[in-house]
């Protein structure tokens, strides 16, 4: 398996679905692969995204302390590939010599990377396949993507 680092270009709301989509872009290409994912993670991702922290840590938050409390580090986040509209990845986490893959939806592998400042890999082949070119407007005109909103969450205060 042939893996592409990608970066989280941004989060984006699907109002033909309804729901958030993160989207992966590898350095020096236009095309994302978009994910969609659920508020709650589309939360988690967005408070990295805006730097913000909360007095007591969030589930990603805690995941992150886990594995330092246990003198690990995530080493990355893998999406491995993709089944009936269903992305597959795992989370790679080193202790001492030791690696450990932990297989986990790729929403919570995102926000645990952005957390540990993890890079983020991508099959290939899942890449070329998946990726397209999205636009995203600021008030739903140009298609059905939409730039997200702190306020699309409802329950956060950003």
């Amino acid at each position: 398996m042939s893996m592409q680092e990608v970066i989280v270009s941004g989060l984006a709301m699907d109002n033909e679905r309804e729901y958030p989509v993160v989207l992966l872009k590898p350095p020096e290409k236009v095309a994302v692969l978009p994910i969609w994912i659920g508020p709650a993670e589309a939360s988690s991702i967005f408070t990295v995204l805006a730097g913000k922290s909360f007095e007591r840590p969030m589930t990603h938050d805690l995941m992150r302390i886990i594995v330092d409390v246990l003198e690990a580090e995530v080493r990355g986040v893998e999406i491995t590939g993709i089944s009936e509209n269903t992305y597959f990845a795992r989370i790679v986490i080193r202790r001492d010599e030791d690696l450990f893959y932990v297989d986990a939806r790729p929403s919570d592998s995102i926000a645990l990377a952005l957390r540990c400042k993890a890079p983020i890999f991508v099959d290939k082949d899942v890449l070329d396949k998946y990726s397209r070119s999205i636009a995203i407007s600021q008030n739903g005109e140009e298609g059905h993507f939409d730039k997200i909103d702190p306020d699309d969450f409802g329950f956060l205060d950003l």
